[in-house]
């Protein structure tokens, strides 16, 4: 394994292809839709009628936290519900 030094490891770096904009839009978008899947979890923890309309409905709950429900995230939710 060859050691770089800061120099040479920029000039690497930018010798590469930009990412492609779903990839930067993802990782912008991610830390809010999992704050926004946390809270949905969160409150289905703690109100059960609250659990039930999420469940019935996960595509709702996300819109109403201001998320996209993406085929991803709702599968994620339907994971974290499958512990509760």
């Amino acid at each position: 394994m060859s050691a770089y030094d800061h120099d040479t490891l920029g000039k690497l770096i930018a010798a590469l292809r930009p990412a492609p904009e779903g990839w930067v839009r993802a990782a912008q978008e991610l830390p809010a839709a999992r704050r926004g899947i946390d809270d949905i979890v969160d409150r289905a923890v703690a109100d059960a009628a609250y659990r039930a309309r999420v469940v019935a409905n996960l595509e709702s709950a996300l819109a109403d936290v201001g998320i996209e429900p993406t085929p991803p995230l709702l599968d994620e939710l339907r994971e974290r519900f499958r512990s509760i």
